[in-house]
């Protein structure tokens, strides 16, 4: 009896049971899918480069991609129909003797090498995942190589090092405390052969064979030194430790040389005043004149009264005997008789 569209039908989902009726069933079947996307579970179509077999099996095919298809051995013939992206690795090494390879028949291959089908022809691109035919690895000085396992070697580079006589050496990698010794060098310093530096009194020297360090002592009586020149100042108060030089000792000999001949070497003089002699000089001052400058003697006062019998030509008169003896201009200033 076929199903008809009242029928009710039982239904579970996630273990609850659920009815339905045959004709809500069918509409549901006969929904087309959401588009699935991102977000939202739904249908899919079946797009470029996919393929569905019978089975509901879904298989991607990718122009031009690479397809491992298994093992050859050098001898082996070129698969007789080659797709584009089909690769071989080799199993051994030898040469392509096989028929089918093309342009690279008889050319050496290694183990691992790989052959791929471009679409015409075939290409042989090398190892592959490693191993080939190594077997070695040779170096030269400062560079060694242990080959315990060939296809491991263990390459190593020596420290360089530094001949004992300043020449030669070998080459190799610098150390860090060779590294941080050039960083020390100034730009544009040139190689030198100090090694240490000495010093004899009174030089002293300090780290002298890394960074020296020079100082020198103060001269005394007893020992030499380095001393300080003296200054007008020190000169005068007679400062200890302190030098003159040339100069100031040239000042000191001609005062010397001065002393010793008397202290004066020249002696002039001015009107009234005259200088004669050479070894011994006489200074003598002429008589004041009314033409000429000169010494004078006071007069007196009884040489400045004015019946004074002889009075003198030379001698000055003193306010005193001007008022002992003269009347005044103003006649005022005369005290009035009694």
């Amino acid at each position: 009896m076929p199903i008809q569209n009242t029928d009710l039908l039982v239904i579970q989902q996630a273990g609850v049971a659920y009815k339905v009726s045959a004709q809500t069933l069918k509409t549901f079947i006969d929904t087309p899918l959401t588009a699935a996307s991102a977000a939202t579970l739904g249908g899919i179509k079946v797009g470029t480069n996919l393929a569905i077999a019978a089975d509901g099996t879904l298989s991607a095919s990718i122009t031009g991609a690479l397809v491992y298809k298994g093992v050859l051995a050098h001898g082996d013939n070129a698969p007789a129909t080659p797709v584009q992206g089909h690769t071989y690795v080799f199993s051994d090494s030898g040469n392509l003797t096989g028929t089918g390879w093309g342009a690279i028949a008889n050319q050496p291959v290694n183990n691992r090498d790989m052959v791929l089908y471009d679409g015409t022809k075939w290409d042989l691109v090398g190892m592959a995942g490693g191993g080939g035919s190594l077997t070695g690895v040779t170096g030269t000085a400062p560079v060694t190589v242990t080959n315990t396992d060939p296809a491991k070697p263990n390459i190593s580079v020596g420290n360089a090092i530094a001949s004992a006589t300043g020449a030669g050496g070998s080459a190799g990698l610098l150390t860090a405390v060779d590294k941080e010794k050039l960083d020390g060098i100034a730009s544009g310093a040139k190689a030198g052969t100090v090694t240490t530096i000495s010093a004899t009194a009174p030089l002293h020297v300090t780290t002298p064979t890394t960074t020296p360090a020079l100082t020198i002592d103060d001269a005394t009586v007893l020992a030499k030194g380095v001393v300080q020149l003296a200054d007008a100042a020190a000169i005068t108060g007679g400062t200890a430790g302190r030098v003159v030089d040339a100069a100031q000792l040239k000042v000191v000999s001609d005062a010397v040389a001065t002393a010793a001949g008397g202290g004066i070497t020249s002696v002039v003089g001015t009107a009234p005043v005259t200088v004669t002699g050479t070894s011994t000089r006489t200074i003598t001052v002429g008589d004041a004149s009314a033409t000429a400058k000169g010494i004078v003697q006071l007069a007196t006062s009884a040489e400045t009264a004015f019946d004074f019998a002889t009075p003198s030509a030379t001698h000055a008169a003193t306010p005193a005997g001007v008022k002992a003896n003269y009347m005044p201009l103003d006649i005022a200033k005369l005290t009035l008789l009694p």
